[in-house]
């Protein structure tokens, strides 16, 4: 439904100047505003005593407030003489819903308040200031129009929007929710406008700067580069879409209209609930007579599917933040989780770091998506998590280890599994951590399952964890040369490691391999232990550092 703007929300009304009304004389002394700031400027509503000025979203009322949780008739100010001061204004709230608010403290329904210049009025969810003009301040009037030229769209009527504009705002639709940012959303806004409305000038003006100016950001027509924006125009359309329909008998506050040489102008605002995103706006100079009605409800359609779009897209970003800020300290955690068992064991220190690049470098040259390699990194990471719960003696004892104090070791893949199985990021995970120590010929721990049987991700920690065992210095022997442990996993195929991911690794450039372990000063790698072990035995002892230990 389109109705009458009266006086762009300020009516006639003893009390209050009229946007449409010829200048009149005032007293300085009595004369008072109620300001509302928002970020396209301030808009002053001028109180002019004495007088009774009605509040409310009523369009009988003085000042007419169009927000839905103004009531209809919300409240009253009024002035009253006093033989001492000469008179001031009062306030009454009339049992509105939303309330009224000096100061933050809410009115007693139909009990007058006095007002002083500085105080805060909130009417419902609209902030104001009551103010009286400095000394030589020249009148200021929002505008001054024929009620017959200026129009505000306060609801859509299905039947104002032309059976002809229905496909086209569907097509739009689709153009707006496939944009990825917030400027294509902009310029698809602005395209599918321009080519139906028959306007010259279409732009998608919102606020960049902190001192609130209104440019455009989007814009076709001739004057693309420069569009004819009428800034006060914009500033009333912040409260309701507005149109002007014959400037020729309107002239605003500042004669803008008559500067920029515009006939029509059509002003939108871009927002959903009390998000607002911008403004869409329509101008032209010429003579063109199409009823505006319809574009008017054309406007209103691609603004709430633009609004909506721009809600998505500003959802999405503080998703992905969100999502980013939870990733970084689950990160945090971890790797908090992971210097404390460095700390445990200095000689191991970086252990998890390199068996995660080792992981992730395996599963790309097999053939794993990214988010299969990413998932072998994480597993890389806290496949050792669970030597937390290992005692540092155990961990650091360069001799033999007991039966005793092997068991100790062999739990961590049990105790890893269980820290980490109540955290829902780490959930496909889980089967690497319990089954990285697993052979794939059988014997290994903690199941003593074989082959396919050991999950892929176990398979794959099987061989990063070796790689870097093998090519990392130890208490108890020296680090192996790349080209020597890489034999040893080739040898060892079908025993102790998958034999397909073994050839994997052996294929890689052993450029990337090394630079994960770093540049070693290698010596002469460890004896042996010279007790007799069965070749099986030796293998693993080459292999797994706590079966070396084990058996020395």
């Amino acid at each position: 439904m389109v109705v009458r703007l009266r006086n762009l929300g300020i009516a006639r009304k003893s009390g209050i100047l009229s946007a449409d009304a010829n200048p009149v004389t005032t007293y300085a002394s009595y004369e008072h505003w109620l300001v509302h700031r928002s970020d396209t400027g301030d808009v002053r509503h001028r109180l002019q005593a004495p007088g009774i000025v009605s509040v409310g979203r009523g369009a009988a009322n003085a000042l007419v407030l169009t927000h839905p949780a103004v009531s209809r008739d919300h409240a009253v100010l009024e002035w009253t003489p006093d033989p001492v001061s000469g008179g001031m204004w009062r306030i009454t709230d009339h049992g509105s819903a939303s309330g009224t608010r000096i100061n933050g403290v809410q009115l007693v329904a139909f009990q007058s308040q006095p007002l002083s210049p500085g105080d805060r009025v909130a009417i419902g969810p609209m902030d104001f200031q009551f103010q009286r003009p400095a000394p030589g301040e020249s009148q200021t009037i929002i505008s001054r129009a024929q009620p017959r030229s200026t129009e505000r769209i306060d609801a859509l009527a299905p039947a104002a929007l032309e059976a002809k504009h229905l496909d086209a705002v569907l097509a739009i639709g689709a153009a707006i929710h496939a944009a990825k940012d917030d400027q294509a959303i902009a310029d698809a806004a602005v395209d599918a406008i321009a080519r139906i409305s028959g306007f010259a000038e279409v732009a998608f003006v919102k606020q960049l700067s902190t001192d609130g100016a209104l440019v455009a950001v989007a814009s076709r027509g001739p004057r693309a580069c420069h569009v004819r924006l009428s800034q006060s125009v914009l500033a009333r359309a912040r409260l309701g879409a507005v149109v002007v329909s014959d400037a020729s008998e309107a002239v605003d506050a500042h004669h803008t209209l008559a500067r920029l040489s515009l006939a029509r102008v059509v002003c939108v605002p871009v927002e959903l609930g009390n998000r607002f995103f911008g403004l869409l706006y329509l101008a032209d100079g010429g003579a063109f007579r199409t009823p505006l009605e319809p574009v008017a409800a054309l406007v209103r359609s691609v603004a709430a599917v633009a609004a909506l779009a721009l809600a998505n897209m500003e959802r999405l970003r503080v998703n992905t933040q969100l999502e980013a800020e939870q990733r970084a300290m689950f990160d945090g955690t971890m790797h908090a989780l992971i210097a404390t068992i460095d700390a445990k064991d200095p000689y191991t220190r970086g252990h998890s770091a390199r068996v995660a690049d080792f992981a992730h470098l395996l599963a790309t040259h097999a053939g794993m998506n990214e988010v299969e390699a990413g998932r072998a990194r994480l597993c890389g990471l806290v496949h050792d998590i669970g030597k937390i719960g290992v005692s540092e003696d155990v961990l650091r004892k360069p001799g033999k280890l007991s039966d005793e104090e092997f068991q100790q070791i062999a739990a961590h893949p049990v105790i890893g599994h269980d820290i980490l199985r109540g955290i829902p990021q780490m959930s496909d995970i889980l089967c690497g951590v319990m089954h990285h120590h697993e052979r794939f010929g059988g014997g290994g721990y903690p199941h003593g399952i074989s082959g396919e049987r050991i999950p892929l991700l176990g398979r794959l920690i099987s061989i990063a964890d070796a790689l870097d065992a093998m090519t990392t210095n130890r208490t108890y022997r020296s680090a192996r040369p790349m080209s020597a442990a890489l034999e040893e996993i080739e040898r060892c195929a079908g025993t102790h490691f998958d034999p397909e991911l073994a050839k994997v690794i052996v294929s890689i450039d052993r450029r990337k391999l090394q630079a994960i372990v770093g540049l070693h000063v290698f010596s002469t790698p460890a004896t042996l232990p010279e007790h007799p072990v069965s070749s099986s035995e030796a293998s693993l002892a080459r292999i797994h550092p706590e079966f070396t230990r084990r058996t020395a």
